[in-house]
């Protein structure tokens, strides 16, 4: 339900309430310090060669510029635009700690040159379906991670089409993982209850050098796994 880009804006236009909602309140932070003039997202994301063992690299910029069939890229963006404005996340400013599809196309779409994003899908040779997604941004706003977890430790985002409303709570919970080199980081688990089946979120984000990085995996991936990409991605920004 909530799967990310990987797979091609193609699924993602027939799932338009829960998993591909996103909030339209959603907090923005702050200004924060401002990066090295020289620091492009694009190039600093992780990207395909570094792809974990078993998962599928997907550029987002690339894969939202491709038009499918006959839907343009001003159509998928003006439908995804409908479904934030009719989705809310209370409290809202816990809404950045798990973005859906939605959230993650609009902040790209809307800041292509300050923002970069990149997708990993499991091939699915273990059996398994997970997803990850990395976003970069040099933004000095946009939605992010809160500071303090205390007021996401249960959150409910909400979606409505017409008659139809669906709602998923997630509960979240701090998690220690050995990454180091970032300031302000977070690392948290959210668990989502939709519809009696369960979906685990790991979370990472921080700032480097000004800029903001953010880490979702969505399903059943190691933890390891996950501080690999986060130290992989605080690498290659302070080495930009």
């Amino acid at each position: 339900m909530n799967k990310q880009l990987v797979a091609g804006l193609a699924c993602l236009t027939v799932c338009a309430l829960s998993a591909c909602g996103t909030d339209s309140d959603s907090a923005e932070t702050d200004a924060t310090p401002m990066p090295s003039a020289s620091v492009v997202p694009s190039e600093v994301v992780l990207s395909d060669v570094d792809a974990p063992a078993g998962y599928i690299h997907a550029d987002v910029a690339d894969t939202l510029d491709s038009d499918i069939g006959e839907v343009s890229n001003e159509e998928v963006i003006a439908m995804f635009t409908e479904i934030s404005d009719s989705t809310v996340t209370d409290p809202e400013v816990c809404g950045a700690l798990v973005p859906t599809a939605v959230d993650t196309v609009l902040r790209l779409n809307e800041d292509r040159a300050g923002t970069a994003v990149s997708e990993y899908a499991s091939d699915g040779t273990d059996g398994t379906d997970s997803a990850i997604t990395v976003v970069a941004t040099t933004s000095e706003t946009g939605p992010r991670v809160p500071e303090s977890l205390d007021e996401c430790t249960s959150f409910t985002r909400t979606s409505s089409s017409g008659d139809t409303e669906a709602s998923v709570t997630y509960r979240v919970s701090p998690l220690d993982l050995d990454v180091e080199g970032a300031d302000g980081l977070i690392a948290a688990r959210a668990e989502a209850d939709q519809g009696g089946a369960a979906e685990s979120t790991t979370v990472v984000a921080g700032t480097v050098d000004g800029v903001y990085f953010q880490i979702n995996a969505t399903g059943p991936i190691d933890d390891q796994l996950v501080s690999d990409l986060a130290e992989k991605q605080i690498g290659k920004i302070e080495g930009a």
